[in-house]
């Protein structure tokens, strides 16, 4: 969940386990116009969906890394000129 972190520091979402096992993740939410507190969302989070999330994260990071390189020495090639 993108900005997790910092909603978890600002005390605007919480996760929670049932007896069952199952995960959930509240999140409190706002009107945006009027700041007036609207009813939380609640979804279920699985431990398996995030772990491919991390590696599909991960294997851009990767490739993204890899390009970047590319483009440096692209760009250290052509300023060598």
């Amino acid at each position: 969940m993108k900005d997790y972190k910092a909603l978890k520091t600002a005390s605007k979402t919480s996760v929670s386990k049932t007896n069952e096992g199952i995960y959930f993740l509240t999140t409190k939410n706002y009107d945006r116009k009027s700041g007036d507190v609207l009813s939380d969302s609640v979804e279920q989070v699985r431990i398996d969906d995030l772990d491919r999330r991390i590696s599909l994260i991960s294997a851009d990071i990767t490739n993204l890394t890899s390009e970047k390189a590319d483009f440096e020495q692209l760009k250290t090639d052509l300023e060598a000129l």
